[in-house]
């Protein structure tokens, strides 16, 4: 047989010989593992229902000897009760509601056991038909006689001792009557059929166990037969496939080895491995043949590789210079339009301030000039008033009523009061002007020695009305620790250019702060912004602190950046202190530094020098301002 399936085996071609393997294999191992299965889902699916059978039997069994405990024992608690008639009716309450559970358990246990079923001829089962057939009427006979009873005491004077020792007779009697006893004997018998059905439950338990075992050894049986079916179609197809395959091999691997292709594989058959051979021994032929081809192609592609090689090397080194060169101008060209932008809005801004400050300081100076001469006549004009009515207190009538009529005496009074109120008015809108007028400091385009604390009240006067309560937001508290401080020389407009981004960006971080707090967060903690001021050696320090939420690391690191920010859109440009930062390290050869951390609000730092010729060699190299200057 084995002779004849060899043969068969070697007019297959290669794909049908593997498949033919496969498919028998594999149908015998997926046959048994079905049959296994079946067979084992068979018991156990039997074991499993009779397993529940069982299972509903014992719960209604253990049902009934629990209802059958509990009104042996309310009925014999009844005893001692009977002198005490409301613990006597609710105690025989319970009675009537484990009598109800009787009733209803026996009920059900009876309809269960007519179900058809396999397990209906079962021992346990008969026993149980047996059990219910002895005990059926004794319950009941028991509850009745015992309602009998209770009915017979309540009509007892219970109240009298005489009647409720009668009454404890009459039920003690019935504890002891034969009707009790034969109902005792239910509860008795039901242990012996628990213990009966938990054995059942257990046997059940062992089928499930067995058949899942047997299920498991058909399983392994047909794994085990296909496996010797699939070691002998191996066997066979390796002798049909895999020796001549083994032989091509040889030979492939001597041809690369030792560049040999004049070797040629034998053809023994004519099935794809007769193809296969005869596809090779064409290979090896044209193989030989392309590499003499190559051999002159290689050196002809290595010359022209090297001239290629160097050209493209220059023209990127070239094209990486010039694109290099492209993205730094057009960086420069983006930030210079945004200064020549922003240093236009500030000379415009510049000029306007100046110019309505010029407008508003010409007719203030001239009323508060005329004040002063107001105040002296109105002064003289009451003294006037005064030394008349002294010389003469009883006027004329008509005197008199007008005196009456413009209330002279609340003029009198009134009078200087208003005239010191224009006064104090009109000094400040002077203050006002001058400080627009600092804060612009269009006539100081050079390097001019000048106060800083001065450019910075001008610009916290300006920036007043932000600082202010308003609904939205509560007061901002400004805190003024200034040193003493000399003249400084610098660009006046730019630095006060500095102060107020640095000082409006404090502002908008309490205010975004403050939107997010309760009021009595704010009220705990208000918004405050200290501003610091101090010499080292040839350099001044300016520190301006905010008690906001602080920047992130990875923010702080880009708040220089040019067009960086982290405001909505239409809101911030990103210029600000990218400005700021060149202001002070290229127009006036000093540092601005960010010290911040989350939760603990930011600080930021100026220090640049008094002197110009100081920030000259600042800018050529000299030593940097002294550690510790920005405290």
């Amino acid at each position: 047989m084995s002779k004849m399936s060899a043969r068969w085996l070697s007019h297959l071609p290669v794909g049908q010989k593997i498949g033919v393997g496969y498919v028998l294999a594999l149908g015998v191992a997926a046959s048994g593992a079905i049959a296994g299965f079946n067979i084992g889902n068979h018991y156990q699916h039997q074991a499993i229902e009779q397993e529940k059978h069982i299972q509903k039997e014992l719960s209604l069994l253990r049902q009934l000897q629990t209802d059958i405990l509990q009104s042996r024992t309310h009925q014999q608690q009844l005893i001692p009760l009977a002198k005490a008639p409301k613990d006597f009716d609710a105690e025989y309450a319970h009675i009537l509601i484990h009598r109800k559970g009787i009733e209803q358990v026996v009920a059900e246990l009876d309809s269960f056991l007519k179900i058809q079923s396999p397990w209906k001829n079962h021992a346990d089962h008969q026993t149980i038909v047996s059990f219910l057939k002895t005990y059926q009427a004794v319950p009941e006979r028991y509850l009745q006689e015992l309602e009998r009873l209770v009915q017979a005491v309540r009509k007892l004077n219970l109240a009298s001792s005489e009647g409720t020792a009668q009454a404890q007779n009459l039920l003690l009697d019935f504890t002891n009557s034969e009707l009790a006893l034969k109902f005792d004997e239910i509860s008795d018998d039901l242990v012996g059929l628990i213990e009966q059905s938990n054995k059942e439950v257990v046997a059940a338990e062992e089928v499930s166990n067995q058949s899942h075992d047997l299920a498991q050894k058909i399983v392994l049986g047909s794994i085990g037969l296909s496996a010797a079916i699939a070691s002998l179609l191996a066997i066979l197809t390796s002798r049909a496939i895999a020796r001549p395959i083994r032989t091509l091999t040889q030979i492939a691997q001597r041809s690369t080895a030792e560049s040999n292709f004049d070797l040629q594989a034998p053809v023994n058959s004519n099935d794809e491995i007769g193809s296969l051979a005869t596809s090779f021994n064409q290979l090896i032929h044209s193989m030989k043949q392309l590499l003499g081809q190559q051999q002159i192609a290689n050196q002809q592609l290595a010359e022209y590789s090297q001239t290629l090689e160097s050209r493209v090397e220059e023209r990127t080194q070239e094209l990486g210079n010039k694109n290099s060169q492209l993205q730094d101008l057009l960086e420069k060209l983006h930030q210079s339009q945004v200064q020549i932008i922003q240093s236009e809005k500030m000379s415009s801004l510049g000029q306007l301030v100046a110019g309505i400050a010029h407008e508003i300081n010409n007719p203030v100076n001239f009323i508060y000039g005329n004040l002063t001469h107001v105040q002296d006549y109105a002064h003289n004009l009451l003294d006037y008033v005064q030394l008349y009515q002294k010389h003469y207190p009883n006027p004329h009538a008509e005197i008199t009523q007008e005196a009456e009529e413009i209330d002279l005496e609340f003029l009198q009074e009134d009078l200087p009061k208003l005239l010191s109120s224009m006064q104090i008015g009109t000094d400040r809108i002077r203050q006002i002007v001058l400080s627009l007028r600092n804060f612009s400091r269009m006539d100081e385009a050079d390097f001019k020695a000048i106060d800083v604390h001065e450019g910075l009240d001008s610009t916290l006067l300006i920036l007043q009305h932000r600082l202010k309560a308003r609904p939205e937001s509560p007061e901002i508290e400004v805190l003024k620790e200034y040193g003493t401080l000399p003249l400084v020389e610098c660009y006046a407009g730019q630095l006060n250019q500095v102060f107020m981004n640095i000082l409006a960006n404090a502002i908008d971080a309490l205010d975004e702060l403050n939107a997010k707090r309760t009021r009595q967060e704010r009220k705990d903690n208000p918004g405050r912004i200290t501003i610091r001021t101090s010499t080292v050696s040839q350099w001044i320090t300016i520190a301006i602190a905010d008690n906001g939420s602080g920047i992130p690391e990875a923010i702080k690191k880009q708040v220089f950046n040019p067009f960086f920010t982290t405001k909505p859109v239409g809101k911030g440009t990103g210029m600000g202190m990218a400005i700021s930062y060149q202001i002070i390290t290229e127009k006036h050869g000093g540092k601005l530094e960010c010290l911040s951390s989350p939760g603990k609000g930011s600080e930021f730092v100026i220090q640049i020098p008094v002197l110009h010729t100081v920030q000259l060699t600042q800018a050529n190299g000299a030593k940097e301002p002294a550690k510790g200057a920005s405290s």
